[in-house]
């Protein structure tokens, strides 16, 4: 058996091709086992009578499933590389979906959940971006061309799932989404023996020094908690943005069609703040970036609580920055992760940081909704979401200020 740790030259021989198929990955994971849910829950209700309660839980578990097994997924990469747990994941995910399509109970349904919260964060979390991290030499520019393609998920598979149900019937949609998930286990299957699952060497003294593990070393600095606080803040806004924003708007006096013009102009921004990244390639470190894009989130916050009087242009304005402000994000937070704690044990520590963001993610639309019942109206959540963001940015700054940076600040 190869040593997935060994760095030999097979890691970079090929690094297009892993990042593409990396990349391919994601799109095909995310779209899915994520993203089409949504359009499951009507034809679900109709034919076995269930609550929306109930269909709703059952991504609640999955995503805190996913939380749960994130370190322990990062941890088995770190020591014995991707091969194995990520076509795994890949292989659970297609059979996950095949078991939804033929579900006639609740506990049925939960369970498929179960194996789908894992396959996640087995093959569509951070793990891709770890592998991206070990075995190219611009780590920054292949997380970035993962992202890229991965930014499409939604709006390649969210189509082609309601036409497939319209077409065939929720049951058979969900097979041919199984069918189609395949793919990534094959491509990982291929792509994925002997690649390295963490790069060494990078903090190796400061991590035997306390302690030898790499993520016992990024959880007792301060850095890993900034960088959870700002991501975390992130997480909150943009899934409750993203659960809230019909009922929000139509509060706000905005028609269907301007709503529905604006949600669609997000994915594309997302896109396009990645790709434009991908010009600047090593020029874009992470605390460049986020310094630089962070700060935007707090701004589409409060242009969302004030571009009501302004219409169509106001919401286009929100979207544009909201969209390139949270696909920059997730950019930032993939290289950040490496750049400011250190690239060895990446998998762990992205892990860690993973279940910590499950928490403000899981809330926030729960959290949004009981501030709505409170008051009446949006606007307290809307200022709760800027004060939030803007104490994310704050965070993100003060984690990515070096020690000898703060020596010289003070």
């Amino acid at each position: 058996m190869s040593d997935p740790a060994r760095g030999d030259a097979r890691v970079h021989s090929a690094s297009g091709v892993l990042v593409w198929g990396l990349a391919l990955g994601q799109l095909i994971g995310w779209g899915t086992l994520y993203f089409p849910f949504a359009l499951f829950i009507a034809p679900m209700e109709a034919e076995l009578g269930w609550s929306r309660a109930d269909l709703n839980g059952a991504l609640t578990v999955g995503l805190l499933t996913t939380g749960l097994a994130s370190i322990p997924c990062g941890w088995w990469m770190d020591r014995y590389g991707p091969h194995l747990v990520m076509t795994f994941g890949a292989v659970l995910g297609a059979a996950c979906l095949f078991w939804w399509s033929v579900v006639e109970t609740p506990f049925a349904f939960y369970l498929a959940f179960v194996g789908i919260g894992l396959a996640i964060a087995a093959t569509v979390q951070d793990l891709p971006y770890a592998i991206a991290s070990a075995n190219t030499g611009d780590y920054r520019r292949a997380i970035a061309s993962i992202l890229l393609l991965g930014g499409l998920s939604s709006t390649a598979f969210i189509p082609l799932t309601n036409w497939l149900i319209g077409a065939l019937g929720w049951r058979p949609a969900l097979q041919v989404l199984g069918a189609i998930q395949l793919v990534p286990a094959l491509v990982y299957f291929v792509l994925l023996p002997g690649m390295r699952g963490s790069r060494t060497g990078e903090q190796k003294a400061e991590a035997e020094a306390l302690g030898g593990s790499p993520l016992k070393a990024a959880l007792r600095r301060p850095a890993f908690w900034g960088l959870a606080v700002c991501f975390g803040a992130q997480s909150f806004a943009f899934t409750a943005v993203t659960f809230h924003m019909i009922p929000l708007l139509t509060e706000r006096g905005l028609p269907l069609g301007s709503i529905v013009t604006a949600m669609a102009l997000v994915g594309p921004a997302q896109v396009a703040g990645r790709a434009a990244l991908m010009l600047f390639g090593k020029r874009a470190t992470a605390r460049f970036l986020g310094r630089a894009v962070v700060p935007l989130m707090p701004l589409a916050m409060f242009l969302l609580l004030t571009m009501a009087p302004f219409g169509l242009a106001g919401l286009a304005l929100f979207a544009l920055v909201f969209g390139t402000a949270n696909g920059i994000i997730t950019i930032v937070r993939a290289t950040g992760i490496a750049e400011i704690l250190g690239a060895r044990g990446y998998g762990a520590i992205s892990g860690a940081m993973n279940l910590v963001l499950m928490v403000p993610r899981t809330a926030a639309p729960l959290a949004i909704a009981a501030l709505w019942e409170r008051q009446g109206n949006y606007d307290g959540a809307l200022w709760a979401l800027v004060s939030i963001t803007a104490a994310g940015a704050a965070a993100f700054w003060l984690a990515s200020i070096e020690p000898r940076e703060r020596r010289g600040a003070g």
